[in-house]
């Protein structure tokens, strides 16, 4: 028998991915084995030190947990893997920032409604373009959590236009297209593109 061969489950790649099928599979009982060739687990959520500086890699922020009272999909996922009284959550305040000299310094709230607010109060004139542009934002959100993945799961287009009407519309569409549709603002468009093409 091989060493392999001792294991249920084999897992390559210690990413989130990696160790959220690991710890699945051994809380359900699997002799699961986890690979990965770099020296520290975490994958697109650890950071590196360059001199004086750290990085971070990629993940910056978690979204979707929601509070203990209303928990939304990434507290249920911590709860089901045991894991949630080993984590320490810092809630973030700030979105992000961004500066563009002799232009503009501007940073938005880790807030719908304090990025609505922000955003009107630096382009008044966008207003309309920007409720509507959340709004958007909101429901593509909701929808890929929620709906998307029913209809995936059960193989639904019908159910997909039904209950993710909005995420199905916009999917395959540019961030830019978006931007575009709904705002005149260059200022405004620069500012958003750094982060919503993510939506």
């Amino acid at each position: 028998m091989s060493n392999l061969e001792k294991y249920d489950a084999v897992i390559i790649g210690a990413g989130n991915g990696g160790l959220t099928a690991a710890a699945t599979l051994a809380r359900g009982g699997a002799k699961t084995l986890l690979l990965e060739r770099h020296n520290i687990p975490g994958g697109c959520a650890t950071s590196f030190v360059r001199g004086d500086f750290e990085f971070e890699v990629a993940l910056h922020q978690l979204s979707g947990l929601g509070t203990e009272k209303n928990p939304f999909i990434m507290r249920k996922i911590f709860n089901e893997l045991g894991v949630m009284d080993k984590v320490e959550f810092v809630e973030e305040h700030h979105l992000y920032r961004m500066t563009i000299k002799d232009e503009f310094d501007i940073t938005l709230p880790a807030s719908w409604k304090g990025i609505r607010e922000v955003l009107i109060e630096n382009f008044p004139d966008e207003e309309q373009g920007i409720k509507d542009y959340m709004l958007l934002c909101e429901r593509v959100v909701l929808e890929s959590f929620m709906g998307f993945k029913a209809a995936l799961k059960m193989n639904s287009e019908d159910m997909l236009m039904k209950n993710s009407k909005h995420y199905a519309e916009h999917g395959l569409r540019s961030a830019k297209s978006v931007l575009d549709k709904h705002f005149s603002d260059e200022q405004l468009k620069t500012l958003l593109a750094a982060y919503w093409c993510y939506l």
